[in-house]
């Protein structure tokens, strides 16, 4: 039977992978994500925020995210992110520099700096232009390539864009990513083959531990009402966003009918005149390329000439 707890939850995702009592989790997550070689994989880590301190009071609307450091002094900033924000990018960013720069005592030399890295799982598309589920940004030369710092490094992935099935998992990551999407419909008495692996039972035991726990529950659920809030708000502003957009495009038409009828009724009024004076006609493409008020003027200029 499954749990019904979904891991993409960010208080069910901290509980997984923020905790002290899990590292092994985090270390195989971490070490599926960057595939470093031999002498760079995550061995152990210390969690710096972990997931059993208690919850603030705007707890529904906090980031929970898992701030970590390896055994080498590389710092990590893993969060799960299940609903669209604005400025998200900008959010990346700053949070990358604020924890890069508190590295440094005053004092201190720049070659204490250690490499921070974020990883953010998303269960939207921030970059719908590409079908591609992980995205990773460095800074670097666009002619050459090449990369300024390994110090700067952010993971994208966009779960809505990872598509695989059971028998197409090819390596840890893609276990992780099919965990992220079909955990909350898995039971840990009967996880598949091809993604039971230890870290994942385990990880099984802690979504299951949520729903054994009133208490871890009730902080499970109340995220998750906050999140299905949010995202009821965030269409209900979309619809009337597109409500809005539909009827200025309405009126936009409504006034270029307005403004079309004129310009025929005009053009009416200036063939009339010309035939009651006995005048040339005007060309066709010339009484065309004439704006409203030029065609006024024209038939007032008409209407004033007497008949020969």
């Amino acid at each position: 039977m499954s749990l019904g707890i979904d891991p993409k939850n960010d208080y069910a995702f901290k509980c997984v992978f923020g905790s002290e009592q899990h590292t092994r989790i985090l270390v195989h997550l971490l070490n599926a994500v960057l595939k470093p070689p031999p002498d760079r994989r995550v061995e152990e880590v210390a969690i710096l925020n972990p997931s059993h301190e208690p919850l603030k009071l705007d707890d529904k609307i906090s980031i929970l995210d898992i701030r970590a450091r390896d055994q080498s002094g590389r710092q990590f900033d893993i969060e799960m992110q299940m609903a669209s924000h604005p400025g998200l990018r900008d959010r990346f960013l700053y949070y990358w520099a604020k924890i890069y720069a508190n590295q440094l005592q005053s004092g201190e030399k720049y070659g204490a700096l250690n490499p921070v890295i974020s990883i953010c799982f998303l269960d939207w598309r921030l970059f719908p232009q590409t079908d591609k589920y992980q995205l990773v940004f460095q800074v670097q030369d666009p002619e050459t390539g090449l990369v300024f710092s390994d110090h700067l490094a952010i993971h994208v992935f966009q779960l809505p864009n990872f598509k695989k099935g059971l028998e197409e998992l090819a390596d840890p990551l893609d276990k992780w990513l099919y965990f992220l999407n079909n955990g909350e419909d898995l039971s840990p008495e009967d996880i598949p083959e091809m993604i039971r692996i230890p870290e994942v039972e385990e990880a099984m035991s802690v979504l299951k531990a949520l729903t054994e726990e009133e208490r871890e529950w009730h902080r499970y659920f109340d995220r998750e009402k906050a999140r299905r809030d949010a995202l009821n708000w965030q269409l209900s502003l979309e619809d009337a966003q597109a409500e809005a957009e539909r009827a200025q495009a309405e009126a936009e038409r409504a006034r270029a009918e307005a403004e079309r009828a004129r310009v025929e009724g005009l053009i009416g009024q200036v063939r009339l005149c010309e035939e009651l004076l006995k005048l040339s006609p005007t060309p066709a493409e010339q009484l065309d390329a004439m704006q409203p008020d030029e065609l006024q003027g024209l038939v007032d200029q008409l209407r004033c000439q007497k008949r020969p």
